[in-house]
């Protein structure tokens, strides 16, 4: 286990006045720490053992400046998420919101499903799909505990609706997952769970539901150290001697500025007019749900299920069905054709309760919907980290933004504010804007 590689790369990874401690006393030991340039003495040991060793680096840690002050420019969900994570650390947050309210854009729907994509290969996305999973319901049944009306655990069914999501299902079984996790269950047990009759099994996942995005991001931004800015349009960025200062204009035109230490850009794929942003490449995806009138047979189902879209459960009138995917429209209209693709994925879900809820007679110029622009990177992985000294982003989360952003704004945050990554380093340069930025801890 210890060689003098070992010594020596612990030292090149350590900062000035790095210390160590070891139960060992063994004298190659030592002076392998010595030679490598710890300051090593012997100390009293503990249980059975008589002595142990402890020492330090040379030299004292670099100081690095407390952050004190941050300005997040984007008031959905990844921008809320940052914010919170922030002031969980005592950094005061000014949250800059150009629409009158929190969640107006991509986060605006009515309501939102905590699905999560995974893949059999574990590559960076992967990994941090699955650790943003956990960080998400960890994060919601703290701000947004279950309650039936702003969120619900109500489980998710990813169904093998073709030979290649089998595939991709029986890969995924067969790496033996915990079963709170996710599991593969049959046709019949699927049709147990969801409350209506399904052709085929899937992987279930039992922590799944649904939540009302507007209300997560209440509840993220609902710390006295946040102060809110709604109605403030974010119009240039540049670089002054204190950090950052962010210049535009409020809803009566008026023109306004603000400085901090570090700014957080959230907007999605709307950061063109920030220069030092512009050669993101970010694609914005128009997406529409369809709020589909419940039936009686409808109303059986108590879980979400998944194919090529997806079906919430009723609210007790409606459903929510989802979602088209169109790339660099940015046009926010409700479209006939895009409820029709919508109910025409239906039938992949379940042929009966499409047949049921009477989808082809149903006249889509009078359904209700909401349509919304996210942004798209290449890769799928978001951009999230230090572009620029004090200078970060949290975008392209894409349809993910329920599963990825709280995590992100934790990355964020641990980063700002010098303290343990919550990923993975080879994770982390992944994400990151500008790869290799991030080092190691404080650097």
């Amino acid at each position: 286990m210890w060689t003098q590689s070992v010594f020596e790369k612990i030292v090149r990874i350590s900062q000035p006045g790095a210390s160590f401690a070891t139960y060992t006393c063994a004298g190659w030991v030592r002076r392998g720490l010595e030679q490598a340039g710890f300051q090593v003495s012997k100390s009293p040991g503990f249980g059975r053992k008589r002595e142990m060793l402890q020492g330090h680096l040379p030299g004292s840690p670099p100081v690095r400046a407390k952050v004190t002050k941050v300005i997040v420019i984007g008031g959905g969900v990844a921008g809320c998420a940052v914010a919170s994570a922030l002031a969980m650390r005592g950094v005061s947050v000014t949250l800059i919101e150009s629409a009158p309210a929190l969640a107006a854009a991509a986060s605006g729907n009515p309501r939102g499903i905590l699905h999560i994509r995974l893949s059999a290969g574990m590559d960076s996305l992967q990994r941090f799909l699955l650790a943003s999973y956990g960080h998400a319901l960890a994060l919601l049944d703290e701000k947004l505990p279950i309650d039936g009306i702003a969120r619900a655990e109500c489980g998710e069914l990813q169904l093998a609706f073709s030979a290649q999501e089998a595939k991709r299902i029986d890969r995924l079984a067969a790496l033996d997952w915990p079963a709170h996790v996710l599991r593969r269950v049959d046709a019949a047990e699927a049709s147990e769970l969801t409350g209506i009759e399904l052709a085929h099994g899937g992987l279930w996942f039992p922590a799944g539901g649904w939540l009302v995005p507007p209300q997560m991001c209440e509840a993220l931004a609902a710390s006295p150290a946040i102060v809110r800015r709604t109605g403030y349009r974010a119009e240039s960025l540049a670089a002054v001697e204190s950090g950052w200062r962010v210049e535009g204009k409020d809803e009566r035109q008026q023109a306004w500025s603000d400085e901090a230490q570090v700014v957080v850009v959230c907007t999605g794929y709307q950061v063109k007019s920030f220069a030092p942003l512009s050669h993101l490449p970010l694609t914005p995806v128009r997406g529409q749900i369809t709020m589909l009138p419940a039936t009686p047979h409808s109303e059986n189902l108590r879980t979400i299920v998944s194919a090529n879209g997806y079906l919430a459960p009723s609210d007790g009138e409606l459903h929510v069905l989802g979602a088209t995917h169109d790339f660099n429209d940015e046009a926010v209209d409700l479209r006939a054709s895009d409820h029709a693709e919508n109910l025409s994925k239906l039938a992949d879900i379940s042929p009966t309760l499409a047949k049921s809820m009477n989808i082809d007679s149903l006249d889509v110029e009078q359904l209700n919907g909401r349509a919304s622009v996210r942004a798209s990177v290449p890769g799928a992985m978001p951009l999230v980290g230090e572009l620029l000294p004090g200078l970060y982003t949290s975008l392209g989360h894409g349809t993910r933004g329920l599963i990825t952003a709280g995590l992100s704004g934790e990355l964020i945050a641990a980063i700002a504010c010098g303290q343990l990554l919550p990923l993975p380093l080879a994770v982390v340069n992944t994400l990151a804007p500008v790869p290799g930025l991030v080092r190691q801890v404080g650097d």
